[in-house]
């Protein structure tokens, strides 16, 4: 049986985890059943549960430096710290002079999933980019030079590449520059990330994975949160919306793009009779994830009577389902944008990025597409 091994996978944020969770149900239509999973994920334990596969941390795991704080946060960077200078030798050893140095304990699960691979995937996002921390980004890195030291066959799957920006510019290009060249397969989402891909093999464009699983509109009635918000709208339009709490930096203030963004709410609401539902696509792991900006936007518009943000934790294909049970959607967050769309409803995004201009272009609504820093 043939071992794939899915790395990276961050199910704290919903678009993510619909990545990993269309990738398994597309694999397990095939004919061919001879194949088998894991994943190196965020939160191990919940990705067991969620995709059915074993899961173990990542490789260098951000996840307690993030949560903790204080001495916790210290040992855990210690921890992850150490491990990368130790796995930087593991690597060198192992890919040059076949020597299979120990692995520590806290590492275990996570090189035994490496180890009993035959191929190792890394999934799709914009995974290499200055979009993400640098942080991030050597993660990744970090995550696929284990691979290539084990000698595994890698592939880079519906992935975004670029753009690379702002003080951390060179680094991130190193380390993705260093993935490209050596990564056996590459499959972009969108026509952009050509342009790095210069010193790349085998490159092909290929479409965005989440579009590959239908949407069953009827999921959304065993969310009593949305019914109720169903009861409540009355004869009004329901207006679906997505925001970003982290991306908005790149273009405003936090305070310009609360105002901003409340603005909007407000004349939605004023002009067309209609009632706003934001939908969160991130989980509130980390300071609520994007709810609070969200709230501070609803507290701005002077509108909380006739917004409502939706606080049950969805799965990524119930939030699907809520997106294509409303009237119009607006979306912010690139999921988001690929929920609305392939649930046929009005879809309007708000596009950080140009991954989301693409995606709007292959429905032919590029015309519904509206740049962030144009707001």
């Amino acid at each position: 049986m043939k071992k794939i091994l899915i790395v990276q996978n961050y199910n704290a944020n919903k678009g993510d985890s619909s990545v990993v969770y269309a990738m398994l149900s597309s694999l397990r239509n095939r004919k061919d059943k001879d194949l088998s999973y894991s994943v190196t994920s965020y939160a191990p334990q919940k990705a067991s549960t969620e995709y059915g596969v074993p899961a173990a941390e990542f490789a260098f795991n951000l996840r307690e430096m993030k949560l903790r704080s204080g001495f916790p946060r210290g040992l855990a960077f210690i921890r992850e710290g150490s491990w990368i200078v130790y796995g930087f030798m593991w690597a060198i050893f192992r890919r040059f002079w076949g020597i299979h140095l120990p692995v520590p304990c806290f590492k275990k699960k996570t090189m035994r999933l490496y180890e009993e691979a035959d191929v190792v995937v890394l999934p799709g996002g914009h995974f290499f980019t200055n979009f993400n921390g640098l942080g991030m980004t050597f993660s990744h890195f970090f995550a696929m030079m284990l691979a290539f030291a084990m000698g595994k066959p890698t592939m880079i799957y519906a992935q975004t590449i670029g753009p690379f920006f702002g003080k951390f510019k060179i680094p991130v290009w190193i380390m993705s520059n260093f993935i490209l060249r050596h990564v056996d397969v590459i499959t972009l989402r969108e026509k952009g990330g050509l342009r790095y891909c210069n010193n790349a093999r085998n490159v092909q464009l290929t479409a965005e994975i989440v579009f590959a699983v239908d949407t069953d509109k009827n999921l959304a009635k065993n969310v009593k949160e949305f019914d109720s918000i169903l009861k409540r709208k009355k004869n009004r339009l329901l207006v679906g919306m997505t925001i970003h709490h982290i991306y908005y930096r790149h273009y405003f203030s936090k305070q310009k793009y609360i105002t901003i963004m409340a603005d909007i709410m407000k004349q939605i609401i004023k002009e067309f009779n209609s009632f706003i539902v934001i939908i969160p696509m991130e989980e509130a792991v980390h300071a609520g994830g994007d709810r609070p900006l969200a709230q501070k936007m609803v507290e701005k518009s002077g509108q909380a009577e006739n917004i409502y943000i939706l606080q049950e934790e969805l799965a990524s294909h119930l939030t699907a389902s809520v997106i294509a049970n409303t009237d119009i959607f607006i979306g912010t967050k690139t999921h988001s944008i690929v929920y609305g769309l392939k649930g046929l409803v009005p879809t309007i995004s708000i596009s950080y990025q140009d991954k989301s201009n693409q995606f709007m272009k292959m429905f032919n609504v590029s015309e519904n597409a509206i740049d962030m820093k144009d707001l």
